[in-house]
């Protein structure tokens, strides 16, 4: 990309020149470069006293349009332009169950793309197939706010063979090794139980409710896999987990601590703390709103959630954090990105945009929150709903989680009251990050052994992780059928490129 990079800076400065002669026609240059045309805005770049021209970038996202897209938009683009970046903005948004399907077949076909949301797994993939663009010398031109606002730290996802492929969201919460769930606490009050900080304390409060409510759920969902005591990271593939200590790739289900999470989840089931029909798909929210269910599995943010939606009179919640392992680690610092397609025009552009959502909080404030007094007003810190609005009808809630400032993220009044500091301390203690951090693990060499292991993974994965198979006569037979459809051959192909990504890293 280096040599795309000069060549759009080299032209850049043939129509700075061409300008300057009073030339009018219009003149496209490369990545790194701009399209010039009769007619259009002008504007200093930030601090060059260069003259740009405005352009359009196009921005892929995943989710439902928003309402008043257009009112924010506008705004937008001129605030932006009052700063030195005249740009145009132009938002598509694809339902999530079509993004990951569309927006490859996008690239692929040339559709005009600059911005587009990525994750662990799509960056990976078009990293692979030169789909995304680079963005060192652009970030290193463009995007001195974008790195004093994240820390070092949230950067290694998006970094691939030392080059970084997006801007990373600034997330919280991330830390692994802990179970996490929202109670009752009325109910725990009522039964005279201390705050659940262990395991027995969550059995304690489980057997209370079954006791005294039997018509309750105990859990809404299941409490997934553990991994007490070793620091273990999941893989893509459910037969294969990764060690932290030896660096290596062992087979899960072979693992004594397998067996013994497995028959807790059992005991759970067999107990009745687990719905006989967990299996059966429903709205597992709902069972914990509605007071169907005693226990909301999920994070912080799936605390915040029910904090919101609790629909029973006198309910209190309460968020628990149990630690499991050793210590808490960071398989990821960050789930989110936002990336630049590689045949973009504007890439420069495009980084300056998002330089410019960083730059203070009034910019990330209406990039995130819209319209300030159509859309929210600041009280004491907290986003408000504007007097004589309804919250309802308000037409702009973005995903912020895309560009999330730890610095500029601010509460909303309908937040638990102690959410932001349950977020804000979540990782606090977290002093291990996973070694293999953005490492991607390319299928293409075993995909015959994998879509064979994938069927296999479909028979025997949920109902032990539910408890509602035996796993005494379920785990070794799981085990010899993933042998049998080539596990040790992924597993010697994943420890090869794990190695591999190692070495490179050091």
């Amino acid at each position: 990309m280096r040599n795309v990079f000069n060549k759009g800076f080299m032209l850049a400065g043939i129509l700075m020149l061409a300008m300057m002669l009073g030339a009018c026609s219009a003149k496209t240059t490369g990545n790194g470069g701009e399209t010039a045309a009769a007619g259009n805005e002008n504007s200093s770049a930030p601090g060059s006293g260069e003259t740009l021209e405005t352009v359009t970038l196009n921005i892929v996202y995943p989710g439902d349009p928003q309402p008043d897209q257009d009112a924010v938009t506008a705004e937008l683009e001129k605030k932006l332009a009052e700063d030195g970046i005249p740009v145009k903005l132009n938002y598509q948004y694809i339902p999530w169950g079509d993004y990951f399907q569309k927006l490859p077949i996008m690239l692929s076909t040339g559709n005009q793309v600059d911005i587009m949301w990525t994750d662990p797994n799509l960056l990976g993939t078009f990293v692979k197939s030169n789909s995304i663009a680079p963005l060192d010398e652009a970030l290193s031109e463009h995007g001195a706010d974008i790195t004093a606002a994240l820390d070092s730290k949230y950067w290694p996802p998006v970094t691939v063979n030392g080059k970084k492929y997006g801007v990373p969201a600034g997330a919280l919460g991330t830390t692994k090794g802990y179970y996490t769930a929202t109670i009752r606490k009325d109910l725990r009050e009522k039964y005279g139980l201390l705050e659940i900080k262990t395991l027995d304390d969550l059995l304690a409060y489980a057997e209370a409710i079954k006791t005294n409510n039997p018509e309750m759920l105990v859990f809404n969902e299941p409490p997934a896999a553990f991994h007490r005591g070793e620091v273990l990271q999941s893989t893509s593939i459910d037969g294969i987990v990764f060690n932290y200590e030896t660096l290596k790739a062992e087979a899960k289900y072979d693992r004594p601590d397998t067996m013994e999470d497995a028959k807790f989840l059992r005991m759970l089931y067999e107990k009745g703390y687990i719905d006989k029909d967990v299996m059966v798909g429903r709205d597992i929210r709902a069972d914990f709103n509605s007071g169907k269910a005693a226990i909301g599995g999920g994070d912080v943010y799936e605390y915040n959630n029910y904090s919101r939606n609790i629909a029973v009179p006198g309910a209190e919640l309460e968020f628990i954090k149990i630690l499991l392992t050793n210590e808490p680690y960071m398989p990821t610092t960050t789930w989110n990105f936002q990336s630049i397609a590689a045949t973009s025009k504007h890439i420069d552009r495009a980084v300056m945009f998002l330089n410019w959502i960083q730059k203070n909080e009034e910019n990330y404030d209406i990039m995130t929150n819209g319209i300030k007094g159509t859309h929210y007003e600041l009280k004491d810190g907290t986003i408000m709903t504007p007097e004589g609005v309804d919250a309802a009808s308000i037409g702009y809630a973005p995903p912020e989680w895309m560009w999330q400032n730890p610095e500029f993220l601010k509460p909303k009044a309908s937040d638990a009251s102690d959410f932001m500091q349950q977020l804000q301390q979540f990782d606090q203690n977290t002093k291990l990050y996973s070694p293999i951090m953005g490492f991607n693990f390319d299928q293409t060499p075993v995909k015959t052994e994998i879509a064979a292991i994938s069927t296999i993974e479909n028979k025997y994965k949920y109902g032990i992780a539910s408890g509602v198979l035996d796993p005494e006569e379920n785990i070794s037979k799981y085990q010899a059928e993933l042998n049998k459809a080539g596990l040790p051959k992924v597993m010697e192909e994943y420890q090869k490129q794990v190695d591999e990504f190692l070495a490179a890293s050091k």
